[in-house]
């Protein structure tokens, strides 16, 4: 598996330009020349589309553009620290760090977890300080890396998964020296998001870490690209309220049936937390709160119109429908692509063949 971050994909402290798109292009044509993506106007495209639903900015002067191409050749992390820094939409303010996170159509599920793995790192504050003091390129590489686990950095794991341990332990111990503690409220969450690589753990590792500082229970599902961790229906049930922090539909909707329940777009879970988790336990507390309904096709639950607005049941039916597509057009493009290897391979005399009409019927079939 290749590196997915080099130091000729990492541009620090230049002027990139005043628009978000200025530094997409400036990121997009970084991994063109890498050799990682075929086709500059491709890969830009496909990212500007997706910078254009929802902004990749979030609190802190971070920004995580991202998208999936067809024109990337393997999955790639290009970083930027742009002086001056720039806006993506976050509330707090322009980023001065950006990762622009370029997947293939068929990435991998190794790849993709890595690349959530690093999402998720951006949340971490010590990590983020390192990345802004950082003097060379080579040096973010091998902070990137760390974050990841792999490379020479891969040893320097081991620590930190002691030091979660420890307050992992101390927390079973919590129970016996306050027995007659009032009961900790209990709160589950779903999180996800069209491409399925950042915002969905992004928002899961917010609204965990907003919840451990306000004292509850919070366990999330994540459904996204590199793999789902899924709740039981025992944490479902024990839980006095859900969040869906969501910008497509609910898989298996119908398993919180009756819950109270906070819904908004993932980035919000990205962005305030606290507020998503106040709101939650509001409704729990409401006796004629928002309850999520029996079946996601009702649409006169008692919390009234629980789906949503009519604009956004459309909006999440289309990118639900959209991230469910994606596999079949990549897999599409591969059998396309392996016929004219064999082609080539067992018919090379075809100069007379009409070539244009070959490659036409292609197009048509991988729509």
């Amino acid at each position: 598996m290749s590196d997915l971050i080099t130091a000729d994909l990492v541009l620090l402290d230049e002027n990139l330009g005043d628009t978000r798109f200025d530094v997409i292009a400036k990121l997009a044509e970084a991994v063109v020349k890498a050799g990682r993506a075929t086709d500059f106007e491709q890969l830009y495209a496909a990212a500007e589309a997706r910078e254009s639903k929802t902004d990749t900015g979030i609190p802190g002067g971070i920004a995580i553009p991202h998208c999936r191409s067809a024109a990337v050749t393997e999955p790639t992390l290009a970083m930027a620290r742009p002086n001056p820094a720039v806006s993506f939409g976050a509330k707090d303010g322009p980023a001065d760090l950006i990762f622009f996170i370029a997947a293939p159509d068929g990435a991998d599920q190794a790849h993709l977890k890595l690349l959530s793995t690093l999402a998720r790192s951006l949340m971490k504050k010590s990590f983020t300080a390192a990345l802004r003091e950082a003097s060379s390129a080579d040096e973010v590489v091998d902070l990137v890396n760390g974050a990841l686990g792999v490379g020479e950095k891969k040893a320097e794991a081991k620590p930190a998964e002691a030091a979660h341990a420890a307050p992992a332990a101390a927390e079973k111990e919590a129970p016996k020296a306050s027995e007659s503690a009032p009961a900790v409220k209990k709160i589950v969450a779903v999180t996800a998001c069209p491409t399925g690589i950042a915002h969905t753990y992004m928002a899961a590792d917010a609204l965990k870490y907003a919840a451990e500082e306000l004292g509850y229970d919070l366990k999330v599902e994540t459904q996204g690209s590199s793999g789902n961790e899924t709740l039981s229906q025992a944490d479902i049930d024990a839980a006095d309220a859900v969040i869906f922090a969501v910008s497509v539909n609910v898989r298996d909707r119908n398993r919180f049936a009756g819950k109270p329940f906070v819904e908004s777009p993932v980035k919000r879970g990205i962005d305030e937390p606290k507020e998503m988790i106040a709101e939650a336990l509001a409704e729990a507390e409401n006796p004629n709160g928002a309850r999520v309904a029996a079946a996601a096709s009702t649409s006169d639950d008692s919390a009234g119109a629980s789906e949503g607005a009519w604009g956004s049941r459309i909006y999440k039916a289309v990118m639900t429908g959209i991230s469910y597509m994606i596999p079949f057009v990549a897999a599409g493009g591969i059998l396309v692509a392996l016929g004219f290897v064999f082609e080539a391979i067992t018919m090379p005399n075809l100069g007379d063949v009409d070539t244009k009409a070959i490659l036409g019927s292609a197009t048509l079939f991988n729509l």
